[in-house]
C-alpha cells in the first residue's frame, strides 16, 4: 500500500491508531518562539522523508509570494467627505453696526444699531440679528432671516465670505452695515484660507444712549429716600404695646359730584400698631355713599400726606407708587378735630372722635382735642340751592328724550312706562273710527281707524282703503303718545281716555280728526271703568249704539264677551 498514490480511494486509515494530537510547532529560545523541524505527525506518528522535506521552511529572501497568492491588490482610496458634511454647523460670525436716521427730533439725528452677521459655510447663507437692548424704543431681534443675499456689485453672484473685510461696508438690500470685528474661529478660518484679517475696530457710541446714561448717572447722585429710623425691635415693641388699640375719628366729605347739598359721613380708624388707617362709610349717620356702594371706602394702608408728590427718580412707567416712594405720612398728631386731611385728593373734615381717642391724646401726646363740631346737612335743612335750568325744546326729536339728555351725562331712555300696568293692560285697546276735517275736497272720502293701548297710553292711526280716492291705505301715524295742542312741552299733557268721545276732535300731524264711531268692546270697557272716562263720553257712546239698534241684539251681546279677550278682532260699528 505504500506505493499507491495519495488520492481518495487509495489510502486507508490505520484502525490501530489511538492518538491524534499535534506535536509542538515551535521551540523556545531566549524567550522567543522559533519554528522547529517536524519529524512526527498526528499522534506522534513518524513522518516519511518526503513529508519532512516539504515541511521545511523555504528561503524567504528568494521567494516571490506572487507565484503563490497572485498579484496584490491596490490599497483602498481614502473616502472624500461631501461638502455639506465637512462644513455642517460651521459658520463665520462678524460684529458690526448700522446707522438709522432720526427725523423731527431735537435730541438726536441718528441712532447706532449694533448687529451680528452670521455666515453659514454649508450653503453660503447669511442671517442678521440685532441684540436685544432694554427700553430701546424699537423692535429688535432678527433683522434679516437666513438666506442667500445677492451682491449688488457683482451681478448674478451672492455675497461670499471673501467679500467680508473688517472696516469695510457691505450692503444688504439697501441697508449698509459696517463690519467692526469677528470671533476667533472666523479669524483662524480666514487666515487658513489665505485672507489677511485686520484687527477688530470699536463700535461707535449711540448718541441717544450716551445722553440717557448721563441722565441716569445724574439721578443716581441725587439723595435717596431716608430711612424712618425704626428698627425691627422698635416695631415689635410698638406691636406688643398697642395691639388691639385704635384711634377712631368721624369725618364728613362733600363730593360736589352727585349732589352738592349732601354730605357723606365716614369713620376713620387709625391703627397704632403699624400706623395704618382705614376709612369706611358711617352706618349710624344714615349715610349712603353712591360713589362707593361698599362699606369700605379706603382699605387699610399708610396714608401719605401728598400722594402726588413723588421723588424725581420714581419711574413714570408705574401707575401706582408704593410705601417706599413717599417721604411723609399722616401721624396721630395730624388728626385734630376741625382739621382737614387729604385722602388721595379728597378733603375729609374731622368733626368728632370717641372717648378712648380723647384720653390717648390727653395722656400720651398731651393734646386736648376740641369739642365736637355740629355738622349741617344742607339737603335736610331745606336750604336754597340753585337748580339747573332745562333749555326749551328745539323741535328736533321727542321732547322727553331731549329732557332726559339734560338730566344725565350718559343718554338714557326716559321712563314713561309702568311695567306692571303695561303687562296687565297690554292687550286692551280702544278702537274708534275717525273722519278727517277736509282740507281739500278729496279728504272727505278718507276714513281712519284709531287704536289706543291702555297699557302704555300710545295711539296709532291707520287709513282705510277707499275706492277711487287716490290715497294708499296703511299706517298714517305710528304708535306714540300724542300731545294735546296749545300745551307746553314741560306740562306733559297727552291725549287720554277722557278725551275720546263721539264728536270729539283730535289734532295729529297738523290735521284735525273727528271721532265718529266706536266698537262694542270699547263701550263695555267704558262701563266697567267709568272713572277713566267722562260721563258725557259714556252717554254719547250709548246713544250712538242705541241709534244703530245694537245694544238690544243678543248676538251682539255674545260677540261682546268674545271680543273682550281679543279686542283687535272687534269690528267697527258702521251706520250702514
Amino acid at each position: 500500500m505504500d506505493g499507491l498514490p495519495f488520492i481518495p480511494g487509495f489510502r486507508f486509515n490505520d484502525l490501530t491508531k489511538q492518538y491524534f494530537n499535534l506535536s509542538a510547532q515551535f521551540h523556545w529560545k531566549n524567550g522567543y518562539a522559533l519554528p522547529k523541524a517536524k519529524s512526527t505527525g498526528i499522534g506522534k506518528s513518524p513522518l516519511d522523508v518526503e513529508t519532512i522535506l516539504y515541511g521545511q521552511n523555504f528561503d524567504v529572501a528568494g521567494y516571490d509570494p506572487t507565484l503563490t497568492y497572485g498579484k496584490a491588490k491596490d490599497p483602498p482610496k481614502p473616502i472624500e467627505l461631501p461638502h455639506f458634511v465637512k462644513l455642517d454647523r460651521k459658520c463665520l460670525s462678524f460684529n458690526g453696526y448700522t446707522q438709522h436716521t432720526i427725523t423731527n427730533s431735537p435730541i438726536e439725528t441718528f441712532r447706532v444699531r449694533k448687529v451680528k452677521i452670521t455666515y453659514f459655510l454649508v450653503d453660503d447663507t447669511i442671517a442678521v440679528v440685532e441684540p436685544v437692548v432694554k427700553n430701546a424704543g424699537y423692535v429688535q431681534g432678527c433683522v434679516l432671516k437666513r438666506g442667500q443675499i445677492p451682491n449688488p456689485y457683482r451681478e448674478g453672484r451672492p455675497w461670499h465670505w471673501s467679500d467680508f473685510i473688517i472696516g469695510e461696508e457691505i450692503n444688504f438690500y439697501g441697508i449698509a452695515y459696517r463690519l467692526c470685528g469677528c470671533d476667533l474661529y472666523t479669524r483662524n478660518y480666514l487666515t487658513s484660507m489665505g485672507v489677511v484679517v485686520s484687527e477688530n475696530l470699536p463700535v461707535i457710541d449711540d448718541p441717544y444712549t450716551a445722553i440717557r446714561e448721563k441722565k441716569q448717572n445724574e439721578q443716581s447722585k441725587l439723595p435717596t429716600l431716608s430711612f424712618d429710623g425704626k428698627s425691627a425691635e422698635d416695631k415689635l415693641r410698638q406691636f406688643l404695646e398697642y395691639d388691639g388699640k385704635v384711634l377712631r375719628f368721624y369725618a364728613i366729605w362733600n363730593s360736589d359730584i352727585s349732589d352738592p347739598t349732601d354730605f357723606k359721613y365716614f369713620t376713620i380708624v387709625y391703627y397704632l400698631t403699624d400706623d395704618r388707617l382705614e376709612i369706611s362709610a358711617s352706618k349710624t349717620m344714615g349715610n349712603n355713599c353712591e360713589l362707593n356702594p361698599s362699606a369700605v371706602f379706603l382699605s387699610k394702608m399708610k396714608l401719605p400726606k401728598h400722594w402726588s408728590n413723588l421723588p424725581p427718580n420714581f419711574p413714570s412707567i408705574y401707575l401706582e407708587a408704593g410705601n417706599e416712594e413717599y417721604q411723609e405720612y399722616y401721624r396721630p398728631r395730624d388728626f385734630i378735630i376741625g382739621n382737614t386731611i387729604s385722602v388721595m385728593g379728597r378733603r375729609f373734615m374731622l368733626y368728632d372722635c370717641d372717648p378712648f381717642t380723647r384720653d390717648y391724646y390727653k395722656d400720651m401726646l398731651k393734646i386736648i382735642q376740641p369739642e365736637p363740631i355740629q355738622t349741617i346737612n344742607l339737603k335736610k335743612d331745606n336750604l336754597t340751592v340753585a337748580r339747573l335750568a332745562i333749555p326749551p325744546h328745539t323741535g328736533i326729536g321727542d321732547p322727553d328724550d331731549t329732557r332726559q339728555n339734560c338730566l344725565s351725562l350718559v343718554p338714557k331712555p326716559p321712563k314713561t312706562l309702568d311695567f306692571v300696568t303695561f303687562v296687565l293692560n297690554a292687550t286692551k285697546k280702544l278702537r274708534y273710527k275717525l273722519k278727517m276735517v277736509p282740507v281739500y275736497e278729496v279728504d272727505s272720502l278718507r276714513d281712519f281707524i284709531m287704536e289706543y293701548c291702555i297699557g302704555n297710553d300710545q295711539m296709532c292711526i291707520v287709513e282705510l282703503a277707499s275706492k277711487n280716492s287716490g290715497f294708499i291705505k296703511g299706517r298714517f301715524m305710528s304708535a306714540a303718545r300724542l300731545r294735546k295742542p296749545n300745551t307746553s312741552v314741560d306740562s306733559n299733557q297727552f291725549y287720554g281716555p277722557k278725551d275720546f268721545a263721539i264728536g270729539a276732535e283730535l289734532h295729529a300731524k297738523g290735521l284735525v280728526f273727528i271721532i265718529t264711531e266706536l266698537d262694542l268692546w270699547s263701550y263695555n270697557y267704558m262701563n266697567e271703568n267709568k272713572d277713566m272716562f267722562t260721563q258725557e263720553a259714556i252717554d254719547g257712546a250709548k246713544r250712538f249704539l242705541e241709534s244703530k239698534n245694537l245694544l238690544n241684539n243678543k248676538e251682539n251681546v255674545e260677540n261682546q264677551e268674545n271680543q273682550i279677550a281679543v279686542p283687535e278682532s272687534t269690528p267697527i260699528v258702521s251706520a250702514t
